[in-house]
Formats: C-alpha cells, sequence, structure tokens
C-alpha cells in the first residue's frame, strides 16, 4: 500500500513537473509573440526596420518573462526548504505531553491503558449478549481487570464477567455472570434474560444466607 501511494505521489509529482514547463513555454511564447506584435506594429518606423524592431523586442520580452520565471521558481524552493527545516526541528522536539520520567509510572499508564481497552472491548462485543444495546454497551459501567478482561457490576457482589480468549487462531470474546464472594463457578450467559435470572437467584441466596437477627 505504501509503495502505491509513493508512486501515485511520484507519478503526480512528474505530471506537475511536465505541466509547469509547458506552461512556462506557453507564458515565453505568448511573451515573445506579443513584443514582436508590438514592434511591428510601432507608428513611424520603416517597413525595413519594423521586422527587425520586432524581433528584437519579442525576444527581449521572452528573456525577461525568463528571468522573472527563474526567480519566483527560486523564492519558492528557498521557501519550502525553509518550511520543511522547520517542520522537520518541530518533529525532532520535545512533545507538547511527554511521557513521565519514572519508569514506574510509564508501567501504571500502560496498565491503566490496558484496562481501559479492555472495558472498551466489553462494551464493543456486548451485542452477544445484549443485542438491543440496552445495558452492557455502556463503557464507562464496564472495570478493566487486566488486558483481556473486565467485569460490570450488577449487584454487590454480582457481575457480568467478560474474558477475551486469545488461545486459537482467531479471538473469542466470552461473557459470563460471576458472584466471586460464593466461589460458584461463571456461568457463560448469552442473553439478559439468562444474566436476570441468574441475578435474580444470587439475590434470592443472599436473602436465605443472611442470619436473622434474635
Amino acid at each position: 500500500m505504501f509503495r502505491t501511494k509513493r508512486a501515485a505521489s511520484a507519478a503526480a509529482a512528474h505530471i506537475g513537473a511536465i505541466a509547469a514547463a509547458g506552461l512556462e513555454l506557453v507564458i515565453v511564447a505568448a511573451a515573445a509573440c506579443t513584443g514582436g506584435w508590438v514592434g511591428s506594429n510601432a507608428p513611424g518606423v520603416p517597413s525595413g526596420w519594423a521586422g527587425a524592431l520586432g524581433g528584437g523586442l519579442g525576444l527581449g520580452l521572452a528573456v525577461g518573462v525568463m528571468q522573472m520565471l527563474d526567480s519566483f521558481r527560486a523564492s519558492v524552493r528557498a521557501l519550502t526548504r525553509a518550511t520543511s527545516s522547520t517542520a522537520a526541528e518541530r518533529n525532532l522536539e520535545e512533545p507538547e505531553e511527554a511521557l513521565p520520567s519514572n519508569t514506574q509510572d510509564v508501567i501504571d499508564l500502560l496498565t491503566e491503558g490496558a484496562r481501559a481497552g479492555a472495558a472498551n472491548q466489553a462494551a464493543f462485543y456486548s451485542g452477544k449478549v445484549d443485542p438491543a444495546h440496552a445495558l452492557l454497551e455502556n463503557e464507562k459501567l464496564w472495570m478493566g481487570v487486566d488486558g483481556t478482561s473486565a467485569m460490570f457490576r450488577l449487584a454487590d457482589g454480582a457481575y457480568v464477567y467478560y474474558e477475551k480468549d486469545e488461545s486459537g487462531r482467531h479471538p473469542i470474546h466470552q461473557y459470563s455472570f460471576v458472584a466471586p464472594a460464593t466461589g460458584a463457578e461463571p456461568v457463560p450467559v448469552t442473553s439478559l434474560e439468562q444474566v436476570r435470572d441468574l441475578l435474580e437467584q444470587h439475590v434470592t441466596r443472599e436473602v436465605e444466607d443472611t442470619p436473622v437477627a434474635v
């Protein structure tokens, strides 16, 4: 792809150069014709000298136009070099938002970025469970655990758990219902209805396990 872009840029530059050269020839020819016409039609000039005067004026005007074009091109080249040099200097300067100098701070930023990425993917692929995007698509409600997993809090001790399995040829995005405090195994889920039923069971179990005050 990059080779194609470079080839296209080179072709465009080549065509531009040809067009500029053609335009230069047209301008010079027009200047020569104009000078020749003025010299040939100058009042009070004998017909024997009119042709010579016209040729001289045409040649002189053409030379003057060529010099002006050369000067213009030189100015453009100088401006282009100056602009390129300034841009290169800016690229070498330190970015406005530099990373912290402390390595541990950089590691913490990378960890936060990985967790944010997991939360983003959990929300993005949640259509597998929530095709209407009614709840689980809200990225702000996902908490990244690491770079490949995140949790969505439903109630105290109950979560929808997202995990990206990269063990196969293609990543698999899995969702399950988890209640870590109970020690129960995660239950894979494929719909919000299933999540609701599991949450109701969890709440009922919590109520049943709550000691009754005497």
